[in-house]
């Protein structure tokens, strides 16, 4: 959110969302901000403070000290629900089930040198990228950890279907002797396709052999596949 920047200029007020509110009062409750914010009715919602990579969340009746809270926002959501997870084993918590990537860079700063990756048991790493969703469902995250960029050993991988985008956070990192095939068929899982074996997978419109290893194919850094049936071409998602 842009006015997550917007600075306040007195102590009594606070930005809530995307306003940046006069409290009147150094000393709020959880409703009577939210009330303030005619973010009504306040049992309605979730009422989450961020300040300085923490965030925590306000019940009604809790009272928030603008003066002490100096510096953060303050991200109201219109749900029953928090949704907790961590962040270098710092334990958070938000109000929807799902968070773009570009939110979550803009309140976690990954460390210099590093990336933010959420790691799966059994399962090769994935790398927050911009343009990524981030879900904290049943299914969803439950520990973001920052990790060195990837090494010239590893490629972080994204592919693109018209059913989808795998991972949807953003990139898989795996091994350089890792076959591209391996990878598409995680996606296909992933995206529940059905038939694809008429398509075709390209990079910047050159054709890429399955096959093949991502060191083969001549694959480093940073990877996007576009995958599908070729044009004029069956298959279905």
């Amino acid at each position: 959110m842009d006015a997550q920047h917007t600075p306040t200029t007195r102590e009594t007020e606070y930005l809530i969302n995307d306003r940046v509110i006069d409290f009147g009062d150094c000393k709020v409750s959880a409703r009577e901000a939210l009330t303030k914010a005619d973010l009504i009715p306040t049992s309605e919602y979730q009422l989450i403070l961020v300040r300085d990579g923490r965030t925590k969340l306000f019940t009604s009746d809790d009272e928030i000290d603008l003066k002490k809270e100096a510096g953060g926002f303050l991200r109201a959501f219109r749900s029953d629900r928090s949704f907790s997870f961590t962040v270098d084993e710092v334990a958070q918590v938000w109000g929807e089930e799902a968070m773009e990537v570009e939110e979550f860079m803009s309140i976690w700063t990954p460390p210099q040198g590093h990336d933010w990756v959420l790691e799966q048991a059994e399962e090769p790493d994935i790398v927050l990228r911009t343009g990524g969703t981030i879900s904290f469902g049943p299914k969803g995250v439950e520990d973001i950890i920052s990790r060195p960029h990837h090494s010239p050993e590893k490629v972080a991988v994204t592919v693109f279907t018209t059913s989808g985008t795998y991972p949807s956070q953003g990139a898989l990192r795996v091994r350089t002797s890792v076959m591209i095939a391996d990878v598409l068929a995680k996606a296909a899982e992933a995206l529940s396709l059905a038939d694809t074996s008429t398509w075709i997978v390209t990079i910047d419109g050159t054709q890429i052999a399955p096959s093949q290893t991502f060191e083969q194919a001549g694959l480093h850094g940073e990877v996007e596949l576009e995958w599908g049936a070729p044009e004029g071409g069956g298959g279905n998602a």
